[in-house]
């Protein structure tokens, strides 16, 4: 008689190899499975609101090393301007030691800048246009590396916006660093002269980067 089922102390710890298993099959689980690295892990997904300043608390921890943000545009309204990023932890903000440069391309030109001041900025080169469609909102692809541990924090990343004149689209790459050797848990945004966020957009997520380790 055939068996259909078998039980499960009749099979030995870790006895049933690749060799017995279809690996060109379907499997269905019910159950929650672990252990398996998964590339990124979505932290949190923020929703904006119409204010100047905002929090994303409690999002770097030992269980991730480096970050990815991610934001299809966080713009500012009334003026054109920006929204500066700090580190942050139970102390407070940040505010020194940041530095970022920046290349970008904008009407067949390239051109750069460096700054050395109290925050990352996301347009480094220009202030972007005060939003009156997502369309003018700077993007966000931004990647952190090592905040919670106590070193020198850095990030690099793409944007791409509406110059403060209204007169074209910049494209730009920028990387830099805080030189803190602080642990950071959190990120403090602030737009300048207290401008509110362009709602229309209405999202902004962070992923945690699986940690790898190899074994030789």
């Amino acid at each position: 008689m055939s068996k259909t089922q078998i039980a499960t102390n009749g099979i030995a710890d870790d006895a049933v190899g690749n060799t017995k298993l279809d690996l060109t099959a379907n499997y269905a689980f019910t159950g929650t499975i672990t252990g398996v690295p998964s590339g990124l892990t979505k932290i949190t997904s923020h929703t904006l609101s119409s204010t100047s300043e905002f929090n994303l608390n409690g999002i770097f921890s030992a269980d991730y090393e480096n970050y990815l943000m991610v934001c299809s545009g966080l713009g500012v309204t009334g003026s054109a301007g920006y929204f500066s990023i700090r580190l942050k932890n139970s102390s407070g903000n940040a505010t020194s030691n940041y530095v970022a440069s920046c290349i970008n391309w904008q009407d067949s030109a390239v051109s750069g800048v460096q700054r050395s001041e109290g925050s990352w900025r996301l347009n480094l080169r220009r202030a972007s246009y005060a939003a009156t469609s997502a369309e003018h909102t700077p993007t966000i692809q931004m990647n952190i590396y090592a905040p919670f541990l106590a070193q020198v924090t850095k990030v690099n990343g793409l944007s791409h916006y509406r110059d403060d004149n209204n007169s074209q689209f910049y494209t730009e790459y920028m990387a830099g660093h805080n030189t803190n050797t602080t642990s950071y848990t959190d990120l403090n945004f602030v737009a300048d002269n207290s401008q509110n966020v362009f709602t229309t957009v209405t999202k902004l997520t962070v992923y945690g980067y699986q940690k790898w380790h190899i074994k030789y």
